[in-house]
This record gives structure tokens, C-alpha cells and sequence, in this order.
């Protein structure tokens, strides 16, 4: 496992316990995050708002990695994901998802793009 396949590790890990205050540390400060239904979050800081809010409301969160792919030069990473949660008293579980980034020359993402 390479440098981009930990910070899906980091990053999945901040998910499953509703914690994001490590995001300006993981992505650039210039990082672009792009999602269905959204307009683009462009830097680390509003990342880490969009996320952090994204995540209130949201318990007993789970993330799971079906498949981790990354390239050989560690620049780059795809990930199909599930995320499973409660919320409003409902329980949504193995939620389909996937997810590309992109990483600068310091190992940051710079790129994160998620598909639902």
C-alpha cells in the first residue's frame, strides 16, 4: 500500500468517526472537491466545512473499501466505497460510492472527485 492508498485510510477514518479537523492537513490548500448535485468546494478549509457539515446529523457511520486502486507512481487513486449510517432515526446501509483523486508533489490531494 503507497502514500495514496493511506490517505484514503486517513480519510475514510475521519469519516467513520464524524472527525474532519485533519482535513487541512490531508488535502491542499488550493484542492478542488467535486460531487453530484453541488457546486465545486474549491480549498482545504471549505472542504473540511462542506464535510464537516455533510457529516452533522449522520451517526454510527461506516465506510468500507471494495476496491483501492492506485497508480504506480502514487499520484493518483480510485476508490468504490460504501458508506452506511443513521440518521433521522433511519438506518442507511452499504450506500454505493466512488471516488478518484489526484495528488501535488508534497502527497496532498489536490483532486478529489465522488460519484454517487
Amino acid at each position: 500500500m503507497g502514500h495514496a492508498a493511506e490517505a484514503w485510510d486517513k480519510l475514510s477514518s475521519m469519516l467513520s468517526g464524524s472527525d474532519v479537523s485533519d482535513i487541512p492537513q490531508l488535502y491542499a490548500a488550493d484542492a478542488l472537491y467535486l460531487e453530484p448535485y453541488n457546486p465545486p468546494h474549491r480549498g482545504n478549509l471549505l472542504i473540511q466545512a462542506y464535510l464537516k457539515d455533510w457529516l452533522g446529523g449522520k451517526e454510527d457511520i461506516a465506510v468500507d473499501a471494495r476496491r483501492v486502486i492506485e497508480s504506480d507512481d502514487g499520484r493518483s487513486l480510485g476508490v468504490e466505497w460504501t458508506i452506511s449510517y443513521t440518521a433521522a432515526g433511519r438506518r442507511w446501509n452499504d450506500l454505493p460510492r466512488a471516488s478518484f483523486f489526484g495528488f501535488d508533489d508534497t502527497g496532498r490531494i489536490n483532486y478529489h472527485r465522488d460519484y454517487t
